[in-house]
């Protein structure tokens, strides 16, 4: 098996990607295209020919240039979800900031002198 690197690096991510989630550094809901990237990745490195194969029914004449269609376009989506979490984070930061003024207007609130 000339694949031997591809499919312990994707042992590894994979056993990674599980321990950060055990050890609660990452969410499930995160990693999961992570976890499904890796599966596809160790799919692939052990069935090479596989990717020749869905190229094939595809009509790509070059097979290495339908993985990287497939890796630009799961980065794209991830990219997409990261962002679209820092928009609504962005927006609880401002509705908190806002709720703490009014608490502070209110004196609810304690203001800590510095």
């Amino acid at each position: 098996m000339k694949n031997i690197f591809f499919v312990i690096a994707s042992i590894i991510i994979l056993l990674y990607m599980f321990i950060s989630i055990r050890k609660n550094k990452l969410d499930v809901t995160q990693s999961f295209i992570w976890i499904i990237f890796c599966i596809v990745l160790l799919i692939l490195s052990i069935f090479p020919k596989s990717l020749d194969w869905l190229a094939k029914i595809i009509g790509v004449e070059y097979p290495p240039a339908l993985f990287l269609t497939i890796a630009s376009v799961i980065l794209f989506v991830m990219n997409f979800i990261q962002s679209k979490m820092i928009v609504d984070l962005e927006k609880k930061v401002v509705d908190l900031g806002q709720e703490l003024s009014i608490l502070k207007s209110e004196g609810k609130v304690d203001e800590r002198e510095e």
